[in-house]
């Protein structure tokens, strides 16, 4: 059993905690001070294929390639150079565009993480892909120990240990991009599209090689910041069982205190910015620093105790773009429901193997 939980930092001064109906998610008062002011809309139009299709098989465990979901070093102006066909009549798509606040999140996600691979599922949380059982695998299947390493802000050590990890995250959506309408195929895929047939595995295969397996139902863009905290198997339990299963600490700065303090894990990873801006970078590394008379720690946390670094923080990646949610939909929905349950059955094979696989 995997769990996790998910801190949900407001804008309140105290820190007493409100349960939601959903068991593993707790929301916590965390910002100290006065209320920041509201934040702004962006509007700005991006150019995002949402809509477009692709082959999943493609790329297949390499999406962390060409689609920025961490810092890369290739920083630049790309979000998604995937290639992806515009497969759909015009007049029958729609791209809806939801304009989010370019604004932090008051919250940190904070998902605990049994093992690396659950470390990489709770980083994925918010990417789905019809079929797919693990959809982190498409992201992370490439991935060796430095990659890891690069990609985590952890020693190699930390990552071959018997750690539990926590994953501290805060999120900055930019625009939500969404698709609708009654999808027609232009004539092209159609014609391939109207050659698929039960028990005919060619016929999904050869359409799926020329038009794609699956289109970007929606996305979402904007920025994210985290740190991944490693804990010793018996500490992260013992956070774990009193934090999320058994509830008995409620209080932030408790939780903070007697789990998660920098001098209390084993590795305090480094802070690192998903779209791999080099200046939020290094503005990471050089402010978000929790002091001690002796040493220092790089520590996401610290934005609640000081506020100016997140205003800062803000200014800095008020351009800056990555991908922090995407969900692609299976083209085999548009079949009748015959085909379309044998489409989904090729596939659906297929992407289990790759998921043995990869």
């Amino acid at each position: 059993m995997l769990f996790f939980i998910v801190f949900l930092l407001g804008s309140v001064s105290s820190s007493p905690v409100r349960r939601e109906a959903r068991s593993n998610l707790v929301l916590l008062g965390a910002r100290e001070g006065n209320q920041r002011a509201q934040p702004r809309q962006d509007t700005q139009q991006l150019d995002l294929p949402a809509g477009e299709a692709l082959d999943i098989f493609y790329r297949f465990g390499f999406f962390s390639l060409s689609v920025r979901v961490v810092p890369r070093d290739d920083f630049g102006t790309w979000v998604i150079r995937e290639p992806t066909s515009n497969i759909f009549r015009e007049d029958s798509i729609r791209q809806i565009t939801q304009p989010q606040a370019n604004h932090f999140q008051d919250q940190f996600q904070i998902y605990f993480c049994d093992d690396l691979d659950d470390l990489m599922k709770h980083y994925f949380h918010d990417f789905q892909a019809e079929g797919v059982g693990e959809p982190y695998r498409m992201f992370t299947g490439s991935w060796r120990t430095p990659t890891v390493m690069k990609y985590f802000g952890l020693s190699e050590s930390a990552i071959k240990s018997d750690y539990g990890f926590v994953l501290v995250k805060l999120v900055k959506p930019r625009t939500a991009l969404e698709v609708e309408g009654n999808l027609r195929l232009n004539p092209d895929a159609d014609a391939a599209f109207k050659k698929i047939r039960t028990g005919d595995k060619d016929s999904v295969e050869n359409f799926v090689k020329n038009y794609g397996s699956h289109y970007i139902k929606s996305m979402t863009v904007g920025d994210a910041v985290y740190q991944i905290l490693a804990l010793d198997r018996p500490s992260y339990m013992r956070a774990k069982t009193d934090v999320l299963v058994e509830k008995r600490v409620s209080d932030f700065d408790q939780i903070y205190e007697n789990y998660l303090a920098p001098w209390i894990v084993r590795e305090n990873g480094q802070i690192l910015a998903a779209s791999g801006d080099p200046k939020v970078g290094e503005f990471l590394a050089k402010k978000a620093v929790k002091q001690l008379k002796f040493n220092s720690y790089p520590s996401l946390f610290e934005v609640r105790k000081q506020p100016l670094l997140l205003d800062e923080l803000e200014f800095l990646t008020e351009d800056t773009k990555a991908v922090v949610a995407l969900n692609f939909r299976s083209l085999g929905a548009l079949l009748p429901i015959q085909d379309q349950e044998y489409f989904k059955e090729i596939i659906n094979t297929e992407l289990a193997l790759w998921e043995v696989n990869i």
